[in-house]
């Protein structure tokens, strides 16, 4: 009898062990999607402003045909990637839009005409806000993952881990965020 009862609570005090560290991993898991959701709608606000901003000075910048192109180009190298996730390949087209942005952002300054212009202000503005917006939420998405990945390979959770198929989940650009 005494065997028994001591099996029993063996047993419980595994599952709930189990249960405990299913549930940490859980956790780490949905707060790397939700930091995750927080990036990639950055990347579509950006996506939207930098075309506007290109719309609103293209007419004043005629001449600056290359910087127009290169706008468009990494706008459709990131349209097939849209609402993927955290990959390598939409981090690289999504720096590529970044620059773009940056290019573009620097030619109109070049312009005081423009610059005087409350609209291109305002959109100038904005993008300079979103891309700090990005900065800050790559590094607290990049640090849940590691909090995630931590969870995710330390004894024993990588037992309950392996189990119940928790996956490795990829940076973001670079790891230190």
């Amino acid at each position: 009898m005494t065997a028994a009862i001591i099996g029993i609570a063996a047993l419980l005090v595994v599952l709930v062990t189990i249960a405990l560290l299913y549930n940490r991993l859980v956790g780490a898991r949905n707060r790397t999607r939700y930091a995750w959701s927080d990036i990639d709608a950055l990347l579509v606000r950006r996506a939207q402003a930098i075309p506007r901003l290109a719309d609103v000075v293209r007419a004043a910048m005629a001449h600056e045909r290359g910087v127009f192109e290169q706008v468009a180009a990494a706008r459709a190298g990131l349209t097939p990637l849209a609402g993927s996730g955290p990959t390598d390949q939409r981090y690289a087209a999504e720096q590529r839009l970044g620059e773009a942005g940056s290019t573009l952002i620097a030619r109109v300054e070049d312009y005081p005409e423009l610059r005087a212009q409350e609209a291109v202000n305002e959109l100038v503005t904005a993008l300079h806000d979103i891309e700090g917006d990005l900065r800050r939420a790559r590094i607290v998405y990049n640090r849940t993952v590691q909090t995630y990945q931590d969870a995710r390979l330390a004894f024993p959770s990588s037992l309950v881990a392996g189990a119940f198929g928790f996956r490795p989940v990829p940076y973001f650009g670079d790891a230190a965020g």
